[in-house]
């Protein structure tokens, strides 16, 4: 329980539906309909892996249902908003060649005589055409990349704020340039969003290029920077940043104590912004709150003991668990057994609790699975992101469920925390006036983003026809079954030379495999959350379009980088700089395990680098010897990896003369960074013919195959996945293989050994796979979007911050709560009501006041309410003492008025013949406090600065307080409504109710104890400086 006092001791604070259409960049689409005149054929596997269908009738099917998704493209709505963007497409290509005569000093300026257009009186849609123009020649430029007709499309649909579904590898990347740089020329900031850090960081680098060379401004916010660096990057035309630094951003100024703590641009920090991976960051995370903890009380202790009470019960003897929602039930055995373990009589006693730990310890027993939902690293337990496979090092979870898990491990016991702010991405993301988004797979939750965003999801066409082969799912009895048929396709795929990426759902799952293809000899590469995999995150992928290239991954959304068939030319250039160079600069022996990728490259076909590329290869390794001799410098290998890595940088900054005039004027200084500079561009120019001749090879082969091991409750996950195939236009093939023993299946309570007996009798063996989608049709409903609907709260109601309102709100609580409009005042609780108000006012009050009896009070009402008129600007009740002069001036008169306005237009007052009486009651009362209180401020002798400082820090301490209570109070309440299913009561109704009435209860107790707390600080305050200050 927070006290006034307790307050005063606390530290001192300051508060695709035209797909077919669209075969060329530049050309518009003439027919509704398209009829593709051949397909590539798909490479002849095995009969019970592939539907045998006759060649003619398989074609005639094919170009059926073609027909009939164009029918059914032309009759969407989809199709007409397309097209209908196609009119500025027009005047885009319209301005491109007059754009394309201005110098590269005339094309920046292009951006003041927009901001002076706007300033004029133009609107922003007035100047988008000439805008996007300037953008596709910046880019065309400084890239070297011109965006298509398509991705002009893209960029007006995200500044109209709207959803684009661009599949993958279409460049959305590139799209974002024009919606930021057209809203930021407003110049009110916008925020481009990613979902970590490396895509921050990229494409402020890459995508920033363009806007720099107009003339704007770019900011990038990344972990551990402080917090001026924070402002300076926020005060930037256009910041680059991820949704998770973004929201505790936002939480920490909300905490701040003065302005000299804020980071972003308050008043108003939100104006545009793009959310990259959108449905990842506002439907997958978005219910997950971010959270800032304050470390609560020690029962460290509690949870080693706890978890040894979980491993000795027994599930379904001693508890039963239900995997749909995590919940875990004792029986009456487990409770018994329970007790005796841990000598007490009640679980539940409120002095000795103990249900809370062994419930949670339960839960991490079932529910938290080591190298699925968590690995240990150094002694602790982090947490696995179950949407990107990646490790949350500052993650945690709440409710000492992550100490159950350190428990159950064997760890060291970190100190159980308190929420003290809390936002989910939803809620941050609705601050934003206008908000728009990207990502591949978005149209599955359309209605979703229509309802709490009010954003709209337009289907983006593809540059190029998408002709990937979605083939039919697999489903096994077991999982054995499965992973066999897996390891089979791999081997199958690799013997052809089709690069492969199987996608998993946990590192366990990736590990197993790896070791069934280890057994089958085939090279191949692992990503996931271990660290000697996670480091070579951005080298993996690079390869793994490659001739042979096997990849095992964790989930693949928000990856954020795209497969290349054929490989990626700079990560392969890169490569080979490196295996040149870095003996030279470093003695240092990499520390990371490189095995896996080490037998990988052994597949693949060399890269012919051209004698002019190895001449300056010996001869940038001859440099970098001399320096290392010369300058008695010794690096490390990952200081020699970031000198390339900044060499790199450097030859796509600067044009070839321009470091060819570096290395003239340094060459007696050995200037190694211009050296490996121009080594680099030339040796990129061999991978690029490499890649382009490999790529070649890989398409006729039929593309990337796809396998994925596991279907995810949202068919727009399993998308994700699938999208990595087919990219721009690319041949490619996806398969899903799911087992009925799959945890999925499990959790909507499937009859697995029903299911095991069927296909059994199907296909005379349970190791071998029904195909269909029917089977599968039946788990994939929508609910995560249920839960989801579950939580969503508004969150419009907030606190006054006006201290004599909190002052109003006391005495209308007081009033209320013993006076009732309907009855006559002989009825009201007139003595409670006085006592209440003087043990709020205490020692404010006049002694005439404390005097006042029950019967003076009564009469006095009484009277007032035979009256005919009452004269409000010196109103005090009939024969009572009148209200101290505290209303001195006009903005203090103006003040009192506008008060009287508010509780006479107030409708929570209920009506009745005695409501006048009641309301000038609640004025009486309120002029009392509020002016005995500013009497009692200005006696004290302090300046209004501090008077203000002392009420902010008081009010925001006691928000704090309460706030915290409230938020611990909310997440029991979401756990303990769920019993109430049993009573016929709904659960969500039942979370509204007592949630409001939570809510309502916290702002009541925030105000009184924040009235307390300014009244015993100013009645007596040097005594209350020295706690304050203590």
């Amino acid at each position: 329980m927070v006290t006034a006092l307790s307050l005063l001791n606390a530290p001192f604070l300051t508060p695709k539906p035209l797909t077919q259409l669209k075969t060329l960049p530049s050309a518009k689409p003439n027919s509704p309909f398209f009829f593709p005149s051949s397909f590539p054929s798909f490479p002849n596997l095995r009969q019970h892996r592939f539907n045998g269908q006759p060649p003619i009738a398989a074609s005639l099917k094919e170009k059926v249902g073609c027909f009939k998704k164009t029918l059914s493209d032309f009759t969407s709505l989809n199709y007409w908003v397309v097209r209908d963007y196609y009119r500025l497409v027009d005047s885009v290509n319209a301005l491109e060649p007059e754009i394309q005569r201005l110098s590269d000093e005339q094309l920046a300026a292009k951006t003041s005589e927009f901001k002076k257009r706007l300033t004029q009186g133009e609107a922003v849609s007035d100047i988008q055409a000439e805008a996007f123009a300037v953008v596709r020649e910046a880019a065309k430029r400084k890239l070297g990349m011109r965006h298509f007709d398509v991705q002009i499309i893209g960029g007006a649909v995200l500044h109209d704020g709207s959803i684009a579904e661009m599949k993958t590898g279409e460049g959305k990347t590139l799209v974002s340039t024009l919606a930021a740089y057209l809203n930021a020329l407003t110049g009110d900031g916008v925020h481009v969003v990613t979902v970590n850090d490396y895509l921050a960081q990229r494409d402020a680098e890459w995508m920033g290029r363009v806007h720099r060379f107009l003339g704007l401004s770019v900011g990038l916010i990344q972990k551990g920077m402080t917090a001026e660096e924070r402002r300076i990057n926020y005060q930037c035309d256009i910041t680059y940043t991820n949704n998770s630094e973004l929201g505790f951003d936002y939480l920490r100024d909300n905490l701040a104590g003065n302005n000299d703590q804020l980071v972003m641009r308050w008043p108003k920090p939100f104006h545009f912004a793009i959310v990259d991976e959108v449905d990842s960051v506002l439907i997958d995370e978005g219910r997950n709150p971010l959270l800032i903890s304050g470390e609560a009380s020690k029962d460290d202790a509690r949870y080693p003991v706890a978890a040894k009470v979980a491993e000795l019960l027994m599930r379904g003897l001693h508890y039963n668990i239900e995997l749909k929602d995590n919940s875990v039930e004792l029986t009456e055995e487990g409770i018994a057994l329970a007790e005796l373990a841990l000598e007490t009589n009640d679980l539940w006693d409120e002095n000795d609790p103990w249900a809370r730990f062994v419930m949670n310890a339960l839960k991490a027993k079932e529910f938290y699975r080591r190298d699925v939902q968590y690995i240990v690293r150094n002694g602790k337990a982090l947490i696995i992101n179950e949407l990107t496979g990646r490790v949350e090092e500052k993650r945690r979870w709440s409710e000492g469920i992550h100490q159950a898990v350190e428990a159950k491990e064997g760890l060291k016991i970190q100190a159980d925390s308190v929420v003290v702010a809390q936002i989910t991405y939803q809620s941050l993301f609705k601050l934003y006036p206008k908000l728009s988004g990207m990502t591949g797979t978005a149209k599955t939750e359309e209605k979703e983003f229509l309802k709490m965003f009010q954003m709209p999801v337009i289907e983006v066409p593809t540059n190029l026809p998408n002709i990937r082969k979605d083939l039919p799912i697999q489903a096994f009895a077991t999982a054995r079954g499965k992973w066999e048929y897996v390891s089979q396709e791999v081997e199958y795929m690799f013997r052809q030379g089709r690069p492969v990426l199987v996608g998993t759902t946990s590192v366990e799952n990736s590990e197993y495999l790896s070791d069934l293809l280890q057994e089958r000899n085939i090279p191949h590469s692992v990503l996931n959350a271990r660290p000697k995999y996670a480091a070579r995150e951005a080298e993996i992928i690079a390869q793994a379009g490659r001739k042979y290239a096997i990849t095992i991954s964790t989930n693949m959304a928000g990856r954020g980088t795209d497969i290349i068939l054929g490989g990626n030319p700079k990560m392969l250039a890169r490569e080979i700089i490196e295996d040149s160079l870095l003996s030279f600069l470093t003695r240092e022996a990499p520390s990371i395990e490189v095995t896996d990728m080490a037998i990988s490259r052994k597949v693949f076909s060399k890269v012919k680098v051209g004698p002019s590329s190895m001449a300056l290869l010996a001869k940038a390794a001859l440099m970098a010897k001399f320096v290392g001799k010369s300058e008695g410098k010794s690096w490390t290998h990952e200081e020699a990896k970031s000198i390339i890595l900044e060499s790199v940088e450097m030859s796509q900054l600067k044009p070839l003369k321009e470091l060819q005039k570096l290395i003239d004027e340094q060459s007696e200084m050995y200037p190694l960074g211009p050296s490996i500079a121009i080594t680099y561009l030339s040796v990129l120019k061999d991978c690029e013919v490499h890649c382009t001749k490999e790529g070649s090879e890989v398409k006729r082969l039929g593309g990337l195959h796809v396998i994925g091991t596991s279907l995810h409750e949202s068919r727009r996950i399993d998308n994700q996945l699938r999208g990595r195939a087919g990219r721009q236009g690319d041949p490619g093939s996806t398969r899903f293989m799911v087992s009925l023993q799959d945890e999925m299946f499990q959790k909507f309570n499937f009859d697995t050994e029903w299911a095991v007996k069927l296909i059994s009798k199907i296909t005379n063996d349970e190791d071998i796979p029904i195909e269909g989608d029917a089977i599968v049709k039946q788990v994939q409903r929508k609910h995560v979007y249920d839960l989801r609907q579950l939580i969503l709260t508004g969150d419009d109601e907030s606190c006054s911050q006006h201290i004599f309102q909190y002052m109003q709100a006391v005495v209308d609580e007081i009033v209320f709560g013993n006076a009732d409009p309907l009855k006559h005042p002989r009825y009201w609780s007139l003595s409670k009501l006085l006592k209440e108000f003087i043990n709020i006012a205490g020692k404010l009050l006049d002694d005439s006041f404390a005097m006042i009896s029950e019967e003076d009070l009564f009469q006095s009402l009484k009277q007032l309410h035979e009256s005919n008129s009452v004269d409000v600007d010196n109103f005090h009740l009939p024969n009572l003492p009148k209200p101290p002069d505290g209303f001195r001036g006009i903005r203090r008169k103006n003040s009192s008025l506008k008060r009287w306005l508010a509780i006479c237009s107030d409708d929570s007052t209920k009506s009745g013949r005695y409501r006048p009486t009641t309301n000038l009651l609640r004025k009486y009362l309120g002029d009392i406090l509020i002016a005995s209180y500013l009497n009692i401020v200005q006696e004290s002798g302090y300046d209004d600065a501090y008077i203000k400082e002392i009420e902010r820090a008081v009010l925001v301490k006691t928000l704090d307080c309460f706030w915290r209570d409230h938020l611990v109070n909310m997440n029991r309440l979401s756990s303990a409504v769920n019993v109430r299913s049993f009573g016929h009561r709904n659960p969500l109704e039942e979370y509204k109710i007592d949630g409001c009435r939570f809510f309502i209860s916290m702002l009541s107790a925030t105000r009184r104890l924040t009235v307390e707390s300014l009244l015993h600080y100013w009645s007596s305050p040097l005594e209350s400086q020295e706690l304050f200050f203590s």
